[in-house]
């Protein structure tokens, strides 16, 4: 597959290259970063960066998958942790399992969804609210993912950790300058 090439991100290294490149336009996408990453959530930033990633590798959306998986060790996950965002979509016997079943069709068949679903995270101890918060972590990595796709950024690993350690501090959109 040749992926897309645009003169004016031939060299961005991120995400955040094809951001600024109309700041004005993609604003709001570093706030809702932020929001459904790092505020206040019924799940921890850890759970809700695993779930970024293991959503970004439901998409085979290399360059996310990877960083958010950097961010996953910079926040302390353990091996377990890693093991479930590298098998996404396989049961690893993670405390997070019935979400990753919720969040694989969210992406891969969202018409799948149902009631069911949802009783059976709630029977594995989750709230209704920390489940709403790994739906927006779900949605926000499945509309990430397609900017990075759709604008060919490639994998770069050589950037993840620097910019773990940056959002660890600032934040997505810098507001804890």
């Amino acid at each position: 597959m040749i992926r897309p090439q645009f003169e004016s991100l031939q060299n961005a290294k991120g995400i955040v290259d094809v951001f600024m490149e109309k700041p004005q336009k993609y604003a709001a996408a570093l706030t809702l970063a932020q929001e459904v990453l790092r505020e206040a959530s019924y799940l921890s930033p850890l759970d809700r960066e695993i779930i970024a990633a293991y959503t970004s590798r439901l998409n085979r959306c290399e360059y996310c998958y990877g960083s958010h998986r950097e961010f996953v060790k910079s926040l302390g996950g353990s091996e377990l942790d890693l093991n479930a965002v590298d098998n996404a979509g396989m049961s690893t016997g993670h405390r997070l399992d019935s979400i990753f079943n919720y969040i694989t069709v969210l992406t891969k068949n969202p018409e799948y969804v149902s009631q069911d679903m949802k009783l059976r995270v709630m029977e594995a101890g989750f709230t209704e609210e920390e489940l709403k918060d790994a739906i927006a972590v779900c949605a926000a990595f499945n509309f990430y993912n397609r900017i990075v796709e759709g604008h060919g950024i490639d994998s770069n690993s050589e950037t993840w950790k620097p910019s773990a350690e940056m959002i660890n501090n600032h934040g997505y959109d810098k507001r804890y300058k």
